[in-house]
């Protein structure tokens, strides 16, 4: 690994190490899997002391590019996962299942809430009846990749506040309790900051990048089942899509 530092730049000498090392990741030198040099190694060949290497190596943690492993050392631990925004719609774990990627999903809160006057506009429901907001995380490889924040119309899938959603996809749940297919969403992409409690149940910093995906989801034209937002690590998640030139 080629590291440049300029000890009388403005800029921490751990955060120009944390730099090249992100810099290496995203453009390939360092790939998923790959093991950095060792603490001592750095110290050795920057002619930093180990504080200085364990802060920039803190820094690449608390983002989520690298792991460490204990007796073997730190690795980079950034595999690309990918979302598509072609015709079809699916769910996240519809595509991680498209992938063949393994994951696990948490529910961290499931309950009926009063609707409040925005839920209660996108969901097409009366201010203060109930809908059911459903918490989870979703991991893949040990590493938690997003938090997914839902909002369900149950009137129109009765029942989906019973159901345990740690091993359960919500599309195939909100189809089979309504008796109907989804017909489709309309969907918006931010990059925003994580902030505090979103980056508490990622580990993440809360200045860390994020990518939030707001969504409505509809039976029919007039008839949303479900409004969520999704908040995706920035640099774990991509979005692809096929434009065809007419």
């Amino acid at each position: 690994m080629k590291i440049d530092i300029d000890k009388t730049s403005m800029i921490p000498v751990y955060e120009q190490i944390a730099n090249s090392l992100r810099d290496m990741m995203y453009g390939g030198s360092l790939q998923d899997g790959d093991r950095l040099d060792s603490e001592q190694k750095m110290c050795r060949n920057l002619s930093v002391s180990r504080g200085t290497v364990r802060k920039a190596i803190d820094i690449l943690l608390k983002e989520g590019m690298v792991k460490k492993i204990h007796g073997k050392g730190t690795f980079v631990s950034n595999p690309n996962v990918e979302y598509s925004l072609n015709d079809q719609l699916m769910s996240f774990a519809e595509s991680l299942d498209n992938q063949h990627l393994s994951y696990t999903t948490q529910v961290i809160q499931q309950e009926l809430r009063p609707a409040n006057a925005k839920i209660a506009d996108m969901l097409k429901i009366p201010v203060g009846s109930q809908y059911l907001y459903l918490e989870r995380l979703r991991s893949v490889a040990d590493d938690k990749l997003m938090l997914i924040e839902n909002r369900i119309n149950i009137t129109l899938c009765p029942g989906i506040e019973k159901v345990n959603f740690n091993n359960i996809s919500l599309f195939n749940k909100i189809e089979e309790l309504a008796d109907r297919k989804i017909s489709f969403a309309r969907s918006t992409y931010e990059a925003l900051t994580i902030g505090t409690e979103r980056g508490k149940i990622l580990e993440l910093s809360p200045s860390t990048p994020a990518l939030k995906m707001q969504q409505a989801v509809y039976l029919s034209e007039k008839e949303p089942v479900e409004y969520g937002s999704v908040w995706l690590k920035g640099n774990k998640y991509f979005l692809t899509t096929t434009l065809q030139r007419r």
